[in-house]
């Protein structure tokens, strides 16, 4: 189902000043190897291989538009590829490229061994730095309560040393751990700082505005602020044009796909899903790729087609596997029990929807869910009111930190599980909480 997505070729205009600085060349051949990339690959359609070559070899300098593009390919950002090595920490630098090195490999655990001995003998800016790394790549592994906790203490540090763009970077990192972690609220407060500061002129660098603007624009359809979505969408979208940075347009397609997904476009959603799941396979990201089969099988599910959902669920439960992602395998329980729910096998929901409720590594969102499963199944089999209410209850303060659209799904199926047993006046006040909460303006 892959499907190859090439970038519009770009001519590279942009003089390089100043000296030739060797290390430049070294960190990106590093990089380079350290993804698989031949010097053709990583030319791409913008240079010539011999460029490349130059380049790595330290015969030439490289300007700052190239710079964005030869990063992109990378997985890293410009500033921090053209970054010069501190001659009196030489070995540090070397240490620190060698962790990120190990990172974009796919090989964690190694590069974490290379941040902890960066941060035990570093101190200042390159310390600070180790800590970002160390924080992103053990959100990478699903050690995102870890890693908020490093990321915050190395936005901190950037803050007291006046590194103003690697603070807002940081930042953005931030956005990211709580979004893993099923937080969007602490995702979204997070996300618009970043872009405010980045609006006031703290950091110019397309690659990620069009990383956070995806990235918001996926929040905000979470939330059910879906006019929000589409115009983050629509600017995403715009910026992709100047932008070669192919992990940016898999995210922003994903993030197409969960929007139109929720305004019940389902055809569309399905069609992003693919182009998204399409990149993150061709580079290679199993969290990524576990993840989009995951919500193929929701829209699969959306559209009434059980068969195909149950393919892609199955197909996301062994990448989970694969890729140690405890949290997606909890993602998958749930929605195998709402794909139970769906065709009225309500003795499997249940259960399914109970497993859900107590894996370890469930999130808010995922046990939430999956009590409002478990309340279906038991209005089903005409279980006592208590006990549908239980569950209600359990669900409302699981979600209370969630967006107001997720709240207001509890409210509204209460309000119709409670129709269906007659008890029209709390029904009634159920339907106006729902409301209250998608339209606070009615209050």
């Amino acid at each position: 189902m892959a499907t190859r997505v090439r970038s519009k070729r770009r001519i590279v205009r942009q003089r390089a000043k100043g000296p030739i600085d060797p290390s430049i060349g070294a960190r990106i051949r590093e990089l380079r190897t350290a993804r698989g990339l031949t010097q053709a690959d990583l030319a791409g359609p913008d240079f010539t291989k011999g460029f490349i070559s130059l380049l790595e070899t330290g015969r030439t300098r490289i300007s700052l538009r190239a710079a964005e593009i030869v990063a992109a390919r990378l997985g890293t950002s410009a500033p921090e590829l053209l970054a010069a090595v501190d001659s009196g920490n030489g070995e540090l630098e070397l240490l620190l490229l060698r962790g990120d090195q190990q990172s974009a490999a796919g090989l964690p655990r190694a590069a974490l061994e290379y941040f902890d001995r960066v941060l035990s003998q570093a101190s200042g800016g390159l310390k600070a730095r180790a800590m970002r790394s160390r924080g992103r790549t053990l959100v990478e592994i699903g050690r995102a309560r870890e890693g908020v906790a490093v990321l915050e203490e190395a936005g901190r540090a950037f803050e007291m040393l006046g590194q103003r763009e690697l603070e807002i970077r940081t930042m953005y990192d931030r956005a990211l751990a709580h979004g893993h972690l099923d937080e969007p609220g602490n995702a979204l407060a997070l996300a618009l700082e970043c872009e405010s500061a980045m609006r006031m002129g703290g950091l110019v660098d397309k690659t990620l505005e069009l990383k956070l603007r995806s990235f918001l624009a996926a929040t905000f359809a979470r939330a059910g602020d879906l006019e929000s979505a589409d115009l983050q969408a629509r600017q995403a979208l715009r910026l992709a044009d100047d932008v070669v940075d192919l992990e940016a347009l898999g995210t922003l397609y994903s993030t197409l796909s969960d929007s139109r997904q929720r305004q019940s476009q389902l055809a569309e959603a399905l069609k992003y899903a693919r182009k998204s799941l399409g990149v993150f396979e061709e580079l290679g990201r199993d969290r990524a790729i576990g993840q989009m089969w995951h919500n193929l099988a929701s829209i699969y599910l959306s559209r009434g087609d059980f068969g195909e959902a149950e393919k892609a669920i199955e197909r996301a439960e062994r990448v989970a596997k694969e890729s140690s992602s405890p949290a997606l395998e909890a993602r998958l329980v749930g929605l195998r029990a709402e794909l139970a729910a769906a065709q009225r096998r309500w003795k499997s929901a249940e259960e399914l929807a109970l497993a859900a409720e107590e894996h370890a590594s469930a999130s808010a969102v995922t046990r939430g869910r999956a009590l409002l499963v478990r309340a279906r199944a038991l209005a089903t089999r005409r279980a006592p009111l208590r006990a549908i209410r239980e569950c209600i209850v359990k669900a409302a303060e699981v979600l209370k930190k969630e967006p107001a659209g997720q709240r207001a799904e509890v409210h509204d199926l209460y309000a119709r599980l409670l129709a269906d047993r007659g008890e029209w006046k709390t029904a009634y006040d159920e339907s106006r909480k729902a409301v209250e909460l998608i339209q606070p303006r009615l209050r």
